[in-house]
């Protein structure tokens, strides 16, 4: 049974990587028969529907950027000044909506066809996250594949970084932490996700493209550029803040030893809003059925916790605040 209702992983994109790779911990859940179908169904993909998600991302993205700038010709100083910086927080949240789309894709929850998964997630939210989606499978597969084991890619960063030690941590604790990790911790996210020089030339190409159209209609390329600049700050100063709450969030590596139990749940406001768009909260039931698209694991979570009260939402880990000590067992 567990061999049927676990998705495969594309580990035909990484067969060397995977098969050198030690084997990682067993995944520690089974669930009731009746949830059979359940989790079958949930596993149907909607291209159109990532597709429409993806798009809608990049369209704030544009419109946030092209009224940061339109902002400074239309407010006095400060208001202005309020108005951009607004602008690339909230560009820093939609880019780590781009980045778990990519992750979508990597596991081929666009669909199942991996040329039309890959083409329209590489066009709609690779590219304008210096990723493709090829280089970020290669390395994440060895993570679904082997969690746990010294090859996890993300068991790596965790120790390389001490992202467990930010659990608990707030206020200017947090702050310092974070801030203390950041260049480092950038640096080796892209390295992680396979970025290189032909994925960067091809990445400032779409933004060539892009604002390029942007001078075009509104009849200046300073408008343009400085719409672009907007852009490229959310991306270099807020994304990366995000994105490692959101990785730092994931997994409790030091005190788990099987997939449920080293795999957390992010389920408050601001993990489903700011750190983890696109049910990416739902990190438990990624890793125990990773083929459920992200439009359809809020409900699998919510049927699974009904069906199985004592074994699924009695035992999984999960938060209601960003990087608070992580609870076990669902409220009833």
């Amino acid at each position: 049974m567990t061999d049927l209702l676990q998705a495969d992983d594309p580990i035909e994109d990484a067969p060397a990587a995977v098969k050198r790779a030690r084997k990682g911990w067993a995944r520690g859940y089974q669930p009731p028969e009746e949830a059979r179908a359940v989790i079958k169904s949930m596993s149907r993909t909607r291209l159109g529907r990532s597709a429409l998600t993806a798009g809608l991302d990049l369209a704030a993205l544009l419109g946030l950027a092209v009224g940061g700038a339109r902002a400074w010709r239309a407010f006095p100083g400060v208001g202005a000044a309020a108005a951009s910086v607004a602008a690339v927080l909230l560009i820093g949240r939609f880019g780590r909506a781009q980045e778990c789309m990519v992750h979508e894709s990597s596991h081929r929850n666009w669909s199942r066809s991996s040329r039309w998964n890959d083409v329209l997630a590489n066009l709609l939210s690779g590219y304008p996250t210096a990723s493709r989606v090829s280089g970020y499978r290669a390395q994440h597969v060895i993570h679904h594949a082997h969690l746990g084991s010294p090859e996890d890619p993300d068991i790596q960063r965790y120790e390389e970084y001490k992202l467990e030690e930010l659990t608990g941590l707030g206020g200017w604790r947090l702050v310092r932490a974070i801030g203390r990790r950041l260049p480092r911790y950038n640096w080796g996210w892209y390295t992680t996700i396979g970025t290189n020089p032909v994925t960067m030339a091809v990445s400032g190409a779409w933004y060539l493209v892009v604002f390029a159209a942007v001078a075009l209609a509104a009849g200046s390329v300073g408008f343009a550029a400085a719409a672009w600049l907007h852009w490229l700050l959310g991306y270099a100063l807020v994304l990366p803040v995000i994105r490692m709450i959101g990785e730092a969030g994931e997994h409790r590596y030091l005190a788990g030893d099987t997939v449920f139990n080293a795999t957390i749940s992010n389920l408050g406001w601001a993990h489903k809003w700011i750190v983890h768009p696109h049910g990416d909260g739902h990190h438990t039931l990624h890793h125990l059925w990773s083929s459920v698209p992200h439009h359809r694991i809020r409900r699998m979570h919510d049927s699974l916790a009904t069906m199985d009260r004592d074994g699924y939402g009695g035992g999984v880990y999960w938060r209601a605040r960003v990087l608070e000590r992580v609870r076990q067992g669902l409220p009833r």
